[in-house]
């Protein structure tokens, strides 16, 4: 969307950096011609980084995770440094 000069004022005059606004318009609930980020939306999506960053937390502590995946189906997985070239090329 572009930006109006009245919009521009009133972020600087407001101390609303784009970032925020951006977070409003990517997250908020319309609600008419207006986009509404409450606390209760940013509380929810704090929560769901959280576990995100929990999960890649993991991810790093096994050293990275593989999934293999064919014709629309989850075949096998194991961790980054487990894979044997090697091995796989004798079976």
């Amino acid at each position: 969307m572009n930006m109006t000069h009245h919009f521009d004022c009133r972020m600087n005059q407001r101390g609303i950096r784009k970032g925020l606004t951006d977070l409003a318009l990517d997250l908020g609930e319309i609600e008419g011609d207006r986009y509404v980020l409450t606390t209760r939306i940013i509380d929810e999506e704090l929560e769901q980084m959280r576990l995100r960053k929990k999960l890649l937390d993991d991810a790093r502590k096994k050293g990275g995770v593989v999934v293999v995946a064919g014709e629309d189906r989850l075949i096998t997985t194991y961790h980054t440094n487990s894979f044997n070239a090697k091995l796989a090329k004798n079976k």
